[in-house]
């Protein structure tokens, strides 16, 4: 499973593979053998609870042992896009980690990111079947609501606005198939006229 982390605002990609209870972690492309166990439990699997203690884990990276601490602290806004942070302390220094999944990273990054304001482009992440479109043009939406469904690779996927405002132009209907990188729809601000067909191709 390939992963995107931020720590303290530094961002790097992680491929993390399990083999028994050692997991064979690809670091920035750098192969690690790291292994953790969360003491006090049988489980060696973080457990990601919201509540407000930390647990303790044994860290092995390499030949290297380090206690650590960790605690799950809730999404940005309830939003799966935006990742799941985690604040770590190890051997007393303390990180804040956000973990998002690389499709979900994506999906987000073509989403146009997270705007306050400003025009969003919804775009598809790959090719696809729009199986459901949820909105029409002038319609109010949410940020973090579903604009489309993309079926893809034999998944659907969620495909939402990154903020609110009002839809400004919808490209696509259900049933129609789309590039990758192809324009599902505009989002814009709640005063903005519609955009017509010809741009933000």
């Amino acid at each position: 499973m390939r992963y995107v982390v931020t720590v303290n605002d530094r961002q790097h990609t992680i491929e993390l593979e399990a083999n028994g209870h050692v997991r064979q972690v690809t670091f920035d492309g750098r192969p690690l053998s790291v292994d953790w166990q969360l003491v006090g439990r049988n489980q060696p699997a973080i457990t990601l609870a919201s509540d407000a203690s930390a647990d303790h884990y044994s860290l092995l990276v390499g030949d290297q042992s380090y206690a650590a601490y960790a605690r799950a602290v809730d999404d940005l806004d309830g939003d799966e896009q935006v990742g799941r942070t985690i604040e770590v302390m190890i051997e007393g220094h303390p990180y804040v980690v956000n973990v998002q999944d690389a499709r979900s990273q994506a999906l987000a990054s073509l989403a146009g990111g997270t705007h306050a304001a400003g025009e969003a482009t919804i775009r598809a992440p790959m090719p696809g079947l729009v199986s459901q479109v949820l909105v029409a043009e002038g319609d109010e939406v949410q940020r973090g609501q579903t604009i489309a469904i993309l079926e893809a690779m034999k998944m659907e996927n969620d495909l939402t606005t990154p903020r609110a405002g009002r839809v400004r132009a919808v490209r696509v209907a259900k049933g129609q198939t789309v590039a990758q990188n192809a324009v599902l729809a505009i989002v814009g601000d709640v005063e903005d006229a519609p955009v017509s067909d010809e741009s933000d191709e």
